[in-house]
């Protein structure tokens, strides 16, 4: 990790025990070299710092164009490798800056459902996920977070806020005579139902 991703890391592993005590689970199933995804659920505008800080590796994010409009977040959020992506609209610039981290051998942490959804639902996964584990020949690690829709609820000690990785999935090649599109949804079908499996195997448990 670069020194100042990992003094953010760092702060942000101490904040996150003192507040409420997250509980992680799989995090030996992320790759220690090479590229990789991690492809979570999303129900809170805290999982992206949670997911980041769970992971003993440096990695990008891809983060909705929206979030960069302010000067100072935008400095924050780009110091600690965000990837603007343009949300509903075909963005090639944003797609070619995810490719090359994980085809270089780095991490990118995504939504693939494209937004928040409430906890307890799950929606199919847009298509970017597939094309970029698929172009890059990168494995998909699944993960679910739960809780982190109550922090207010994680600080008092009354829900646990829980994270899990699954191991990861190595998609299928792409060969000549298959339809991309196809198989790109095809990906993403096969994650979510591995971060639907994750969620009923035990993720959001409430109480203590």
């Amino acid at each position: 990790m670069r020194a100042g991703y990992r003094v953010c890391w760092c702060v942000a592993n101490a904040i996150f025990t003192v507040l409420f005590s997250r509980k992680t689970r799989g995090a030996e199933h992320i790759p220690a070299s090479g590229g990789f995804i991690v492809a979570c659920n999303h129900i809170s505008f805290w999982d992206p710092p949670l997911v980041g800080a769970a992971l003993p590796r440096e990695v990008h994010f891809l983060a909705k164009e929206e979030l960069f409009a302010n000067r100072a977040f935008r400095w924050l959020i780009s110091s600690l490798n965000a990837i603007p992506i343009r949300r509903g609209l075909s963005d090639p610039a944003g797609v070619k800056r995810a490719l090359d981290v994980v085809s270089r051998g780095g991490g990118l942490v995504m939504f693939p459902e494209g937004g928040r959804v409430k906890e307890g639902q799950l929606k199919p996964a847009l298509p970017g996920m597939g094309l970029l584990s698929v172009r890059a020949g990168v494995p998909v690690v699944p993960a679910y977070v739960s809780g982190s829709d109550r922090i207010k609820r994680a600080i008092l000690r009354l829900h646990r806020v829980e994270l899990t990785f699954g191991e990861p999935y190595f998609p299928p090649a792409e060969v000549e005579g298959t339809r991309p599109k196809e198989l790109y949804r095809g990906v993403g079908e096969e994650v979510m139902k591995r971060i639907a499996r994750l969620k009923s195997a035990g993720g959001g448990e409430e109480g203590w």
